[in-house]
């Protein structure tokens, strides 16, 4: 029995974002048993952008009921279904992280029809659901709305079924655990019930020691790929050998798994993960005006109060970052001189003012966008949020919070777990607030 899905949504981001409409096809596998469709109330705005895309106005979805309204309904329908959706990873997060956030689990098994078009109708030249459509003579009502998309879903599943030659749907959907090559010593029962949530995982040996972690997306997904075939490296056969049982800790969200896994491996020393490197910073990236005005970059060696200080209440000249090698200092130097025509060359052409801007336009992609900050982001279920604290451009630690009890920064410190600070730790979070610029929210105080 399967569960045909499509949704709306106000965004792309799942843990940001909300379902505006849903879709669902029961349908046998022959033939359509039911349906169900809803506007939902995102509890937010909708943009212009999706308004015009899907035609759903905030006027519409003003008074459709909240997913928390129907949340029960859902559940009920897609009760012993195997999900179907087009990109079908899209329309299962968004439903998980609804679920959620109402502290309800959800895991079911699903099926992505454009990874299946792919392997039934590899002569295909494009397997967008409109060009599948197209091609395969299936009539589309109503496109970009949640049920249009959904029915118009259920007819391609037919067809895909009606020309799977070689059984892949009914492979797909055989027990997973039944295929994986576990350690002989690992329950299985244990893995087969991982979480489909971002955290990290642990591998213990018989003494209950952590010989293995890593951070993920997907905790079940991930462990299901690591022991999908054969142990062939060495350090996977020892894993396969020593490996009894296995744990996990839900982050939330994938910055706070990488400042996890890095703290773990630092603290437990995992004999079958690549050690935190112990290195300090020796050399500082600083920024001076030069007699016209222009800014100037320069590599220095590290006073030792600038080393272990970063109270800005000193005097002490403080870096605009910090390295443990003088090569790497002036090879992220040479590296925003050259890609952001900062070279000499160019004080020539520029005034220092449209020079000095395109330099701290350059420097804001490797520094932090304030001194003192929180970064906000989604927390491990409900209406939980995870905050991680910047204080003095460095990592002081991170914390979960329910918004309605915890709003003010000084609050926010109390639920701060501190974290120790390393070089990668600073690259982690920096990477992550350029991915998601347009997403994450940033408190400074």
């Amino acid at each position: 029995m399967f569960a045909v899905i499509d949704l709306e949504t106000t965004g792309g981001n799942p843990s940001s974002e909300r379902i505006i409409e849903i879709g669902i096809v029961l349908h046998d596998g022959k033939h359509k048993i039911g349906e169900y469709t809803s506007l939902i109330n995102p509890e937010k705005e909708i943009s212009g952008f999706i308004s015009t895309f899907t035609g759903i106005t905030n006027a519409m979805v003003k008074n459709a009921p909240k997913f928390s309204e129907v949340a029960d309904t859902i559940l009920e329908l897609l009760e012993g279904k195997v999900i179907v959706a087009h990109n079908a990873r899209f329309d299962y997060n968004f439903i998980k992280y609804e679920f959620r956030r109402l502290n309800i689990p959800f895991v079911k098994k699903n099926i992505c029809t454009v990874m299946l078009s792919r392997k039934i109708f590899p002569e295909m030249k494009s397997h967008s659901l409109g060009n599948l459509c197209r091609d395969l003579g299936i009539t589309v009502d109503n496109r970009h709305r949640a049920f249009g998309d959904a029915a118009a879903t259920a007819i391609l599943l037919e067809k895909l079924l009606q020309n799977d030659t070689k059984s892949l749907i009914k492979e797909h959907l055989e027990e997973d655990i039944r295929k994986i090559h576990l350690p002989k010593q690992l329950d299985p029962n244990q893995v087969d019930e991982l979480p489909e949530d971002v955290g990290v995982f642990y591998l213990h040996d018989a003494e209950g020691k952590v010989i293995y972690l890593d951070k993920t997306k997907n905790i079940r997904e991930y462990v299901f790929t690591f022991f999908s075939k054969k142990a062939t490296e060495k350090f996977k056969q020892q894993i396969d050998l020593e490996a009894h049982s296995i744990s996990y800790e839900l982050t939330g969200n994938e910055l706070v798994a990488s400042l996890l896994e890095s703290a773990e491996i630092k603290n437990l020393v995992p004999r079958y993960n690549k050690p935190i490197s112990n290195s300090f910073y020796k050399y500082g990236l600083f920024s001076t005006l030069d007699q016209n005005g222009f800014k100037k970059l320069m590599v220095k060696l590290l006073s030792e109060e600038t080393q272990n200080n970063n109270d800005e209440s000193t005097s002490v000249e403080l870096p605009l970052l910090k390295f443990s090698s003088r090569f790497k200092a002036e090879k992220i130097m040479h590296s925003i001189l050259g890609n952001f025509r900062l070279e000499p060359t160019f004080k020539k052409i520029d005034s220092a003012t449209q020079y000095n801007q395109r330099m701290k336009e350059a420097l804001s992609k490797y520094i932090f966008p304030h001194t003192n900050f929180f970064i906000i982001d989604a927390g491990r279920n409900g209406t939980e949020r995870s905050a991680i604290q910047i204080e003095n451009g460095e990592l002081i630690g991170y914390g979960f919070f329910e918004p309605e009890y915890l709003q003010h920064p000084e609050e926010l410190k109390k639920a701060i777990r501190k974290t120790p600070e390393t070089i990668e730790n600073k690259k982690i979070i920096q990477s992550y607030i350029n991915k998601y610029s347009k997403s994450v929210e940033l408190i400074a105080y």
